[in-house]
C-alpha cells in the first residue's frame, strides 16, 4: 500500500525530535551501551541542518512523522577515514515496506552531492539488501561493537 508523505529538514519540524528519538534508542541501543534518550535527543538536536554535514531528513505528512536520515560526518570510530556517512535511517514499524526508507535514502544522496561529496559511506546489520537495490556497494564486512555489520559505499 503506498503511501503520500514530505520529506524535509528536521530543523523545521523539531516536534518530531521526541519520536524520533525514541525510535533510534530502542532500534539501536545495542551499539550505545549506556545511552539514554535524552543522549540521543541531544544528538539529534545538534545534527540539524540546512545543507550541510550534519543534516537531518524526516518523512512525514500532515502532523505525523514516518521516519529519519542522516548525513553526518562520522559514524564508525574504527573507520574515522570514512567520510561522510547516511545514517540513522529509520522507518517507523507501521509504515514500513511503503517507498519511504529509499526516499530517505535519495534525499541524503541529494543532499551529499549538492554539498560536492564523491562517496558516502553506511554500516548495516540488516539492510544491505535494501542498498545494494539502491546502488550501494558492500567495501568491507566486520564486526563493530556488538554486531555483524556490512560497510556499503555509494558514489554519488
Amino acid at each position: 500500500m503506498s503511501i503520500k508523505f514530505d520529506l524535509d529538514y528536521l530543523a523545521e519540524y523539531r516536534e518530531f525530535i521526541p519520536a524520533i528519538a525514541a525510535w533510534h534508542h530502542e532500534e539501536w541501543a545495542y551499539l550505545r551501551p549506556g545511552d539514554t534518550i535524552e543522549a540521543r535527543t541531544a544528538r539529534l538536536c545538534a545534527e540539524l541542518g540546512y545543507r550541510q554535514i550534519p543534516t537531518t531528513v524526516v518523512a512525514f505528512k500532515d502532523k505525523q512523522v514516518f521516519g529519519s536520515a542522516q548525513l553526518i560526518a562520522h559514524d564508525m570510530d574504527t573507520h574515522m577515514d570514512l567520510t561522510p556517512w547516511l545514517a540513522s535511517v529509520y522507518v517507523g514499524k507501521a509504515f514500513r515496506g511503503r517507498g519511504i526508507a529509499s526516499a530517505l535514502v535519495g534525499r541524503i544522496v541529494e543532499e551529499a552531492r549538492a554539498l560536492g561529496v564523491g562517496k558516502l559511506y553506511l554500516y548495516t546489520d540488516n539492510a544491505e539488501g535494501l542498498y545494494s537495490k539502491l546502488g550501494w556497494t558492500v567495501i568491507e564486512k566486520t564486526r563493530y561493537i556488538n554486531a555483524d555489520v556490512t560497510i556499503m559505499a555509494y558514489k554519488t
